[in-house]
């Protein structure tokens, strides 16, 4: 009996240094999470910068909180619900996309987002691929989202290199029309009317580089990758990929097109260190003559007509200089920069399309001249 009692006891012991430990660890995180809940409630030590939130007809409190932390408003989401529940503030927000700074604290978001008259006016555009910077200036505009003339002067600009390390790539900026040209992913966006043009290339230059440096399933590719890995591992330029995909974008007929005209613009170029030389003897093919550079930023001489000509660049002309323009010509999308990456392999040097969109390629110049007639261009 003695031997059970002192079992029991030690057995009871054991069991009170466990629950005192098992308490104290329960407290420890308690109060880490209470300190990291009050400190994300008053925005302790947040950066400040704006961002945009949408409240959806019918959004719960949990829905509010994920699209704030998403938007890095707030990082602790269940806290905010605490919160919102505990101030009896929790059903009382209004629909609408709303501007805030990821400083505010969880008050100042809350009356924000209860307060109708902070509701931006919004609108949404889709920038095709193939647009041009000149383009998206003209679409903004004509929505009333910004100035023409505002947006194209930050489209020179070097002020948006220290959040976007990849505009380092950049070293002509001198000698481009639009220092950001090809940089501005197309896609479809939602702005608000009366937007700074700065905020505006901020949120297009971060989806130009969501998509090319998220890994995803690519085509052709086992693994997941990304297009900026696959550039670095074949000793690419991503400036240089840029450039010759806003060629293919603007010249090629389609997606199936891109692959071929990615290989005569490569192909072209190969002979830059032959003097424009071919395997063929055919020579001036270090000049790429394509269509699409020669009124950029219009599309045509009859678009050039119509507008002022004080932006006119002959330098882009690829009748006129060797080798590639000295920026894009517009801003490609992913197919292109993936054809541009991933050249098929041919011995073409010249293509052609019909009107219908039909393409042609040949070798030599003679067989370039049949596919012309063929085409009905001459």
């Amino acid at each position: 009996m003695k031997g059970f009692k002192k079992n029991r006891t030690k057995n009871g012991c054991i069991f009170n240094i466990a629950w005192i430990v098992f308490l104290c660890l329960v407290s420890a995180l308690l109060s880490r999470y209470i300190l990291i809940g009050i400190n994300d409630m008053l925005a302790v030590g947040k950066p400040a910068h704006s961002v945009m939130v949408e409240v959806k007809e019918g959004d719960s409190l949990g829905a509010i909180a994920t699209s704030l932390k998403n938007q890095g408003v707030i990082s602790e989401k269940e806290f905010f619900r605490l919160y919102a529940r505990f101030t009896n503030h929790n059903k009382k927000f209004l629909p609408g996309v709303y501007e805030l700074q990821t400083n505010m604290d969880y008050q100042s978001i809350i009356n924000h987002l209860q307060n109708k008259s902070n509701v931006k006016n919004v609108v949404e555009i889709t920038f095709t691929e193939g647009m041009n910077i000149l383009e998206y200036a003209e679409l903004l505009e004509k929505e009333h989202v910004c100035s023409k003339d505002e947006f194209l002067k930050c489209c020179s600009s070097d002020e948006f290199n220290e959040k976007n390390a990849f505009l380092k790539n950049v070293t002509n900026s001198s000698e481009r029309l639009y220092r950001l040209e090809g940089y501005l992913f197309p896609d479809t966006y939602n702005f608000y009317k009366g937007e700074p043009p700065e905020k505006i290339i901020n949120t297009l230059l971060a989806n130009y580089n969501k998509k090319i440096s998220t890994k995803t399933d690519l085509e052709n590719y086992q693994e997941k990758t990304s297009i900026t890995e696959i550039a670095e591992k074949k000793g690419l330029s991503i400036d240089k990929i840029l450039i010759i995909a806003s060629l293919i974008q603007a010249e090629a007929a389609d997606s199936a097109d891109m692959y071929k005209v990615s290989s005569v613009i490569h192909n072209r170029l190969e002979t830059l260190n032959s003097g424009g030389k071919n395997k063929f003897g055919e020579s001036g093919l270090n000049y790429l003559q394509l269509d699409a550079t020669v009124y950029y930023p219009y599309k045509s001489k009859q678009a050039k007509n119509k507008k002022s000509g004080n932006l006119f660049a002959p330098k882009y002309d690829t009748y006129k200089i060797k080798g590639l323009p000295p920026g894009p010509i517009c801003n490609p999308g992913k197919e292109a920069i993936l054809a541009a990456i991933n050249p098929e392999k041919t011995e073409f040097y010249y293509y052609c399309h019909s009107e219908s969109g039909t393409a042609y390629y040949a070798k030599t110049n003679s067989e370039h001249m049949q596919n012309l007639k063929k085409a009905g261009l001459k």
